[in-house]
């Protein structure tokens, strides 16, 4: 197999158009070679090219704008202790709409900050129980309730998380890397960024007679694998944020997955700490984690042409990942 990448094709449209130029700034992201790899055999969607610097500004464009096309809303209200969060308050902003916001106590600085730059009212809860009424996500359901004309994105449920990048992101990555790639690799959290990708980039190669390896890449101390593979649940412990989940979430459409990997926290920091130091790219710790499965599989298969998601940037991750 030959190791000249084929060239990026122009992205196919947002199925969201915006006239807003803040707006039309998400997705279209870039696909770039990873510095540390042979060149074309393992290319990185760099999905921390939006504007908070998430794949997360892609679900809260899709979520809200179809919202706003189906209902009356005036107030947008979400539970998120990362990256959603500050998604879901700048395309409000935007757009037009009050955003209530909730999260835990324990969450970063830098998170909360996102949130309030865009004008979002924001709520810190204790770290309790998800069954306690105080819990963000029970918070975040009680103030949608009591506004008349609040919209609840509901992340964790809403099929509209998966759904947003099985018509908007899987198309973009078949396009820029679809002659070529043999797997896709993705951290996985509510499990809506590689469930709706992996969906329309199997379709695409089913059409052209071919088949792309989907692996998803979970915290080794979480229960996305063993809820997978059927086993039984592990106590749910790690750092990384936005990486593994206590259990399956319905945005996680396990029928297009191939293949799930555990990582640990650990090699989840390092990697992400060498894709900075070592090569200039600023990557979150989940983000680190798929890199490290994807540079497992090109090291063991040489003939793979893999494509891993860089679901978000380093920079809300500084004292975590370098101490600062």
């Amino acid at each position: 197999m030959s190791t000249t990448p084929t060239p990026t094709k122009e992205a196919p449209p947002s199925p969201f158009p915006t006239d807003d130029p803040v707006l039309s700034l998400i997705g279209n992201t870039p696909m770039v070679d990873y510095p540390g790899a042979d060149r074309g055999r393992l290319r990185c969607k760099l999905e921390s090219e939006n504007p908070t610097r998430s794949m997360k500004d892609r679900i809260a464009m899709g979520i809200l704008t179809q919202a706003l096309e189906e209902g009356d809303y005036d107030t947008v209200v979400e539970a998120s202790s990362g990256n959603t969060a500050g998604a879901v308050a700048l395309v409000a902003n935007r757009l037009g709409l009050t955003c209530k916001l909730t999260c835990p106590e324990h969450t970063s600085r830098s998170k909360i900050g996102y949130m309030k730059a865009f004008g979002a009212e924001v709520h810190t809860c204790p770290d309790v129980e998800s069954d306690h009424p105080e819990h963000y996500r029970a918070v975040a359901q009680r103030l949608a309730e009591e506004e008349e004309n609040a919209f609840l994105v509901d992340q964790y449920h809403n099929q509209g998380n998966p759904t947003v990048h099985y018509r908007w992101t899987g198309a973009e990555i078949w396009s820029q890397a679809g002659n070529d790639m043999t797997h896709l690799v993705s951290a996985m959290g509510t499990g809506g960024l590689l469930s709706g990708s992996a969906r329309r980039i199997k379709e695409e190669a089913e059409a052209t007679g071919r088949d792309v390896r989907v692996v998803g890449v979970d915290a080794q101390h979480s229960n996305i694998s063993t809820a997978f593979y059927g086993e039984e649940a592990v106590p749910y412990d790690t750092t990384v944020e936005g990486l593994g989940k206590g259990g399956e979430l319905p945005t996680m459409w396990f029928e297009h997955i191939d293949e799930m990997r555990s990582v640990s926290d650990e090699v989840a920091f390092e990697q992400a700490r060498t894709a900075a130091q070592e090569h200039g790219l600023l990557i979150g710790p989940s983000a680190g984690a798929a890199l490290s499965v994807a540079m497992d599989i090109h090291a063991n298969q040489p003939d793979a042409r893999v494509v891993t998601i860089i679901c978000d940037g380093g920079e809300q991750y500084f004292d975590t990942l370098f101490g600062v």
